[in-house]
């Protein structure tokens, strides 16, 4: 998980890769409750705060919600990838 806090704070554009994880998975048919809820936290991280200091912070904080965030890696799948240019 550090590398992609290090990932997003040098693209902080990766932040759209995060949010196109929710939507995609927010659409499948079954979801456990427990990663439902914890897309639904990691949205409103995202909605409550631009600055990419402190969505990183959020996200390695040792509390609730930042455990809940580094159980289910897969919301940051493709955030340590290059960006491709188009």
């Amino acid at each position: 998980m550090k590398q992609v806090v290090d990932a997003l704070r040098k693209n902080p554009t990766a932040i759209d890769v995060i949010k196109a994880n929710c939507q995609y998975y927010q659409q499948q048919a079954y979801l456990k409750k427990g990663l439902k809820r914890t897309i639904e936290h990691l949205e409103w991280i995202l909605a409550a705060d631009d600055d990419i200091e402190r969505i990183c912070q959020q996200i390695m904080a040792d509390d609730h919600i930042g455990n809940k965030c580094r159980q289910y890696p897969l919301l940051f799948k493709g955030v340590n990838q290059p960006q491709k240019s188009e």
